[in-house]
This record gives structure tokens, sequence and C-alpha cells, in this order.
């Protein structure tokens, strides 16, 4: 409603619509899906109503296929983008409603969005279609790490006996993670090191890698340049260190329902009609259809593993049901989609390697309608791998994966002959609807005696360490004959659910077998939560069994004023040798998650006793732990922090754990601005906060709320952005500080509703600052005051000298700035 400083008229009350003509920020809502984010012109139409101006250009280029219907006001082939050079308001608006049957144009002012609904023949539905790179933001520089780490510290009690003796002794340890990013453009510079402090005060690190990377839209790709990993996603050669460059295929730079495999349904609408798709009885997907054969291949909401039921409800009345099977893979991929990596480079080894052999490495894969077409190779001097598969959704059948390997190599570290081998491996997937089943996964793979893989055989060849075993070892030269493994889960509605996971693999040359099984069951009581799990792992000849039993019951349920009461828990648990522990406990959080502590005592299986407790504090800057526990022949202490660090142009900002992407906000002036995200950041002292969580190359609206902080306001409080993986987006909202006033304004002169106030400038500033809006009887909401000194404000209803008068407010007085006090009415005189 504010036009300038020039001054309004009340015209601006004049419309039906909370909407004035202008230009404004809007995101573009098609069929339920957004669009784009741009600035559309909003125009009034002669009857005192607000409507969004769209042009030729702007419909077609939001994917809506104009050419196929008549009667536009620009033709194909003018400048449908033309303006008036005065305005910048498009010289001709269309009427999408007019133009395209069933077509629906609604404004949401509130949240600022356009929504758009048009029938599906409509829509130009582009494959792979992705958010404008016109839209991505690249960050600003600079250079931020995630860290977490611990202290150790813990004391044995000595014993003693007939002539020995053993002294008290302690073990201390520290440990450090850091996480570091450096950015500038659209390049990224990522380094993960690890330091560890052992019992003898010595400190050791660890560099797992360092690499440059960078998106490239054009091929909807990453590039990384350094110390890598091969990326080989669902196929059978394994992720591979390298020091090299790799080029692969970033699923993320598209949109959600580009990639991840759904079922196409197909069908036929007789008339005009309405889809609807449900998945356990949730609405996942709707659109309109016109009458003829429609296929829906953009699904991206659905859960994978639950069948999908359709309806078609036709305009005569009928309806049309029937259920599309849905189950998947995580090899497989949409119809159309391709995604491949190529990466070159040198191993990268562990310490102490004795090779390093150049090595090349290439993924492809493919989707069809039904299943997914993969191949693989890696070669390196002594060894190629070639591999290729498939995976079919087979309707009610499930989903079913077949993969096979060729592999030649020459065992350069034994008698360096030339061997070759096979390996297969089966993978299956189905969700029961009916039953409530889900058979998650079952596999089985086997390899030949002579098969290695490309990690195996580089670590044989450099006589590097497999699996902590050292190199000629019986272990170390052992090889993997089969592997089976299966994951199956049971939802049984109100009276809870079963799982089950089993595991085993066996060796040539050896009996041994490793084998795991979990199992487990869980259910409700009233408030009371109780789960039974039972683990078994045999590993060579060594076995373990644990049966354990487990309650956590909500203090709230005596406390329903209390929320935040916490939950009492009860384990119950049984080893292999029929030995009982025990233990209880109580944990809990403050109102505002804050703040966690727990306090438990236990009785392990050798019937000893002990207690421990932990308190956790959770700041906009860090994180921090403490804990401790103590028994008849022990004390332990422990402490952590975790939290991130960012340094750009503004300084130095602390904050929570960091992720990849991250927004930097400043407030000028502004402290204790609430920032929405996960880990409730606040403005600092100067500012400045960080949102330490956003997805890349998505919308990510960052919020902010100054409900908490004293005296200061936000000229606007939400921003929409787009950040490229890994971006440090940089975000300065523009803030007014100072106190609240409400004044009822008396004059001579006859102030209209409308009018606006701005502060006087202070001494040697030229500027002025809106501060509010007169409204029903002289009443004005006044923002950014001073708070130490007397101002002077001007009122303005027109261009015309009678039309403006001057409010003199007085200093405040310490009654007046109590925070309590600011709807306190103030009368003030306009002269």
């Amino acid at each position: 409603m504010r036009r300038d400083k020039n001054g309004v008229s009340q015209d601006v009350f004049m419309y039906q619509d909370p909407v004035m003509p202008g230009r404004r920020l809007t995101d573009i809502v098609i069929n339920d899906r957004l669009r784009e984010k741009t600035e559309i012109d909003f125009v009034s139409n002669g009857n005192n109503k607000v409507i969004p101006c769209l042009s030729y250009r702007q419909l077609k280029a939001s994917g809506i296929r104009v050419s196929h219907y008549s009667g536009w006001e620009t033709r194909e082939g003018e400048a449908a983008g033309s303006s008036d050079a005065e305005t910048s308001v498009p010289s001709r608006c269309e009427d999408l409603a007019l133009r395209i049957p069933a077509a629906f144009v609604q404004y949401d002012h509130t949240h600022q969005v356009l929504n758009i609904t048009v029938p599906q023949e409509a829509m130009d539905n582009e494959r792979f279609t992705m958010i404008s790179p016109a839209e991505w933001d690249h960050g600003t520089p600079s250079l931020r790490s995630s860290y977490s780490g611990y202290f150790y510290s813990s004391r044995l009690k000595g014993a003693s006996g007939p002539g020995w003796k053993v002294d008290d002794s302690t073990t201390e340890s520290a440990w450090l993670s850091l996480n570091t990013t450096g950015n500038a453009g659209p390049w990224r510079l990522y380094s993960i090191d690890s330091f560890y402090r052992n019992d003898r005060h010595q400190w050791k690190s660890n560099h797992d890698r360092a690499y440059l990377a960078r998106d490239i839209a054009l091929l909807r790709s990453s590039l990384q340049v350094g110390e890598i990993y091969t990326r080989t996603s669902g196929t059978m050669t394994g992720a591979i260190p390298l020091r090299g460059i790799s080029l692969a295929t970033s699923e993320r730079m598209s949109l959600d329902n580009q990639y991840s495999y759904a079922p196409v349904i197909r069908g036929v609408a007789r008339t005009n009609a309405r889809l609807t798709v449900r998945q356990r009885d949730a609405v996942i997907y709707s659109t309109l259809l016109t009458p003829g054969a429609f296929a829906i291949d953009d699904l991206y909401t659905a859960q994978v593993g639950a069948d999908l039921d359709v309806m078609v409800e036709e305009s005569d009345g009928q309806i049309q049901s029937f259920r599309v099977p849905y189950t998947a893979l995580p090899g497989m991929i949409r119809a159309g989609a391709i995604r491949y990596s190529l990466a070159a480079g040198t191993w990268r080894g562990p310490d102490g390697g004795t090779s390093e052999p150049a090595l090349l490495s290439g993924t492809l894969e493919y989707g069809f309608e039904h299943f997914t077409l993969n191949s693989a190779s890696v070669m390196t001097e002594n060894y190629q791998m070639f591999s290729s598969g498939a995976a079919w959704n087979i309707g009610a059948i499930g989903a079913f994966s077949a993969d096979l390997a060729y592999a030649r190599h020459r065992e350069t570290w034994r008698d360096n002959r030339q061997r070759e081998g096979t390996a297969a491996r089966l993978l299956y997937a189905r969700q029961f609807d009916v039953t409530g089943t889900s058979l998650q996964l079952l596999g089985y793979q086997y390899q030949s005696e002579s098969f290695l893989d490309a990690g195996e055989f580089l670590a044989r060849q450099s006589q590097s360490w497999i699996d902590g075993y050292a190199p000629d070892t019986t272990t170390w030269q052992r090889r993997r004959r089969n592997r089976m493994e299966m994951t199956v889960s049971q939802n049984m509605n109100s009276v809870g659910n079963l799982y089950m996971t089993i595991s085993q693999e066996s060796f040539y040359g050896t009996g041994d077998k490793n084998s795991s099984l979990s199992a487990g069951a869980g259910t409700t009581v009233g408030s009371a939560s109780v789960s039974l799990a039972l683990t078994h792992n045999r590993y060579q000849r060594l076995s373990d069994n644990q049966l354990t039993l487990s309650l956590s019951l909500p203090l709230s349920v005596w406390l329903p004023a209390r929320q935040d009461a916490g939950f009492l828990s009860y384990g119950l648990s049984r080893n292999k040798n029929n030995q009982y522990g025990q233990s209880l406990g109580y944990a809990g959080n403050s109102a505002g998650n804050d703040f966690s502590y727990s306090a438990s005592l236990q009785r392990d299986t050798q019937g000893e006793y002990s207690q421990s407790g932990s308190l956790g504090w959770n700041s906009s800057r860090a994180n921090i732990t403490a804990g401790m526990s103590h028994a008849r022949d022990y004390r332990q202490y422990s402490a952590g922090m975790s939290g991130g660090v960012t340094l750009y142009r503004g300084g130095v900002i602390m904050s929570p754990p960091l992720g990849n992407t991250v927004a930097i906000v400043e407030t000028p002036g502004a402290e204790n601005i609430r920032v929405s995200g996960i880990n409730n950041a606040r403005t600092d002292s100067a500012g400045r906060a960080v949102v330490t969580w956003l997805t890349p190359y998505r919308y990510n609206q960052i919020n902010l709320d100054a409900g908490e902080s004293d005296g200061a306001e936000l000229q606007e409080s939400s921003r929409k952005i787009v950040p490229t993986e890994g971006a440090a987006v940089l975000l300065r909202f523009a803030t007014r500080s100072g106190r609240r006033a409400l004044v009822e304004i008396y004059s001579r002169k006859s102030i209209p509703l409308g009018a606006l106030a701005y502060t006087e400038s202070a001494p040697g500033v030229n500027e002025t600052e809106e501060a509010g809006i007169v409204g029903q009887k002289g009443l004005v909401w006044l923002t950014g005051l001073d708070t130490h000194r007397a101002q002077v404000l001007n009122v303005i209803w027109g261009q015309r000298p009678e039309e403006r008068c001057q409010i003199a407010l007085s200093a405040p007085t310490e009654e007046q700035l109590k925070p309590d006090n600011w709807h306190k009415k103030i009368r003030a005189e306009c002269l």
C-alpha cells in the first residue's frame, strides 16, 4: 500500500482485492508444481480489481502450449514480450481462462504465489527439466568448516592379591574431525580430515581426501578434480579411491521426478476428466485430462514399494478405477533418463601401499518404461573388468535385477599368472499391500574363485591391508564365494510391526562363514512403547547372541501440562550364556529442546552396578555434551563439542554443524532475529546467522521473525533462493531498529486515511524513512523511532504544501521505553 515519499492518496484503499497495481516477485505454480520465481505485473482491470498481467511469452516460457490454442492478443511470431518503456508492463495481457478451456488463475497474496491450473494436454512436460540456471546462486566467497570432537578420560581402580599388585590406571583420548569447504564463484574446495590423540598423548592425523568441484549446467553434471572416489551408483564395480578427475551426472540438478523410478500410468479418458492417484489412501497426484489416451510419467511424491490406486472421474459421472503395482530397486531410473560417470587418474591406496597404477573407470545407465539397463568398466595395468545388467519392474510380481561381471587380472604378487573370473548378482523386492508385508531386499551374489573386484586387486597388488588383515596372511588371501541377504518387514496396523534382516557370506578354501541375524517386534500399550529385539552375529568361528526387551513411557501421562516431562525407560538383556543385564533410565528435553539430560542405573551380566548421566546444550553457536559414569572399579568422564565456523567478507560466524550448502543471513544492527531452519538460529550481536542446511538446486525459503528482537523491524521477512551445491548464499535483509509507539494525531487539517508519516533525518543525514501509515481516527503505528532524542515527523498525503503537516515528538521517557508500554497511546498535534 506504500507508494513513494512524494505522498499518497486514499486511493490505496479503493481496490476490492488486497493487492495493489505494480510489479512484484511471484512464484508461478502450474498444476501444483512450482515452475519459476519471476516478477509479474499486476494491473487494474477497470472494475476496481487487480489482476496479474501474463504475456504470451511468459505463458509459453512457463511450459504452456499456447500454440495449440487460438484467440490470443499476441499472434505467434510477434514480439510478445514488448512492453511500455515507462511502465515496464507488457503491452498485451493475455486472458488464460478465456483461451484455454478449464483453465483457472488465482493469486495468493499472502504467500505471493500465482496458482495456474490447466488441462494436462495444455502442458509441455519437457523431460529432465530443472530450475533455470539463471536462478542459481553460487554464493559469496567463503571458507567454512564443520567440526566435531570429544575428550574421554577413564580411571580404572587397581587391584591386589598375595604377592601382586596392579596400580590405578588412567586412559585419556581425544578426537577431532574437520569437514572444510571453500567456495569462490562456481568452484568448491573440499577437504576431509580427522585427528586422534591416543592414551600415550600422541596425536595422529588421517587425511581422507581433498578435491576441487564445480557444476556444469549444460551437461547436468558435476566435475571433480583431486583426491576423489569413482561414482558407480548401483553397479558391481564399487567405489574406487583415485587421485585424478571425474565427470558424472548430477541428479540433484534435475527436478525430483526426473530420475527416481516410478511407473508410467496409462489409460484413456472418454471425456474431460479428473485423474487422482492415491497411495495408502493419501492423494499424491491429481491432474485434468482431455478426451483421449494419456500417460502420466512425472510422479515424484510416491513412496517406493506401495501400489498406486488410480481413479479417473469422467464428466458424465462415471468412474474408472485400477491399480498400478509399484516396486523399484536402487539401480532403476525413469524412462528416457541417462546416468553416467567417467573417471581417470591413479589409484589412491592406503598408507604403506607399494604401487599407484593409472586407472580408467566408466558407467552408463539408461531407463526404459519398465526396466533399466546398466554397464560399467574398470581398466588398469594388469586388470580389466566389465559388467552389465538390467533391473525390471515386473508389475504385480515385484522388481527384479540381474548383473553379470567379468574380470581378468595378472597376479603380480604371487606367480604372475593371468587369471579370469566371473560374478553374478540377483536382487528382488516386493511390497504386498494386502498383507502389509514388505520384502525390501532379497539378494544373492556369487563369484568364481578367480574373480577379484577392482578394489581387491589393487589392494593385493600394492600389498595393502584388506579388511584389517596384513598382507600374505591366510585371511588376507581368502576370497569371497557368495553372499546372501534378506530384509523383510510386516506391518500389523494398530498391533505393531515385525522386522527381520539376515545376511551370510562364505569363502573359498575355508569353512569360515560370516553371518548375522537381526529380528524384532514393536508395539504400544497405552502410552508406552514396547520392543523386543534379537541379534545373532557369527564372524569366522566366533559368535554372539543378544536378546533385548525395551520399554519407554512418557511422563506426560501423569503430567499432561508438561509435554517436556521426559521419558522413563527400562531395558532387560540376555547374552548367549543366559546372563541378564538390566537398566533403568530417565531422559528429557527443555521446552525449546535447547537442553537435554539423562540419567540411568545399570546392572551388568556380572551383577555389577553402575550409574551414568549426561547433559546436552544445543545453541545457535554450537552443540555441547558432557557425560560421566561411575562403578565400583572405574570412573569415566567425557565432553564433546560440535559446530561450524564460517569466514567470509563480513567476518567470522559460529554456528551448529554445517551442511554442504548453507546461507549467511545479515540483519544489520538487529540482534536476536530468529531465522528459520533446523538449528533455530538467531542473529548474533553483529546481526549475522547461518542457515546450516539447504537443498541445492531447489527453491529454499528463508524466513525471519523479529518478534523476540528488542525494537527491530524487518522491511522484508522472507527470501526464496536456489543455491548450487556447496554454496554459501549471502542474504542481506533491510532492517530498522528503534522504539515503537502508537500515536493519536489531532490537527486543524483534515488528515485522510492512508497518509504517510516519515521520520525527519538526524543532523548530518540526508535520508528520511517511512515510519507508518495513518489509520482510522488519526491513529498511526510508528516504528524505528530514536530511543534517546526528540524527533520531528512529517505527515504527507499529497503534493501541495497544505497536504502535509509536522509532529514534534519529545524524547521518550523511561516509562515509554519499557517494552510492555509500546501500546499506550501518545497524543500529538500535527501542525
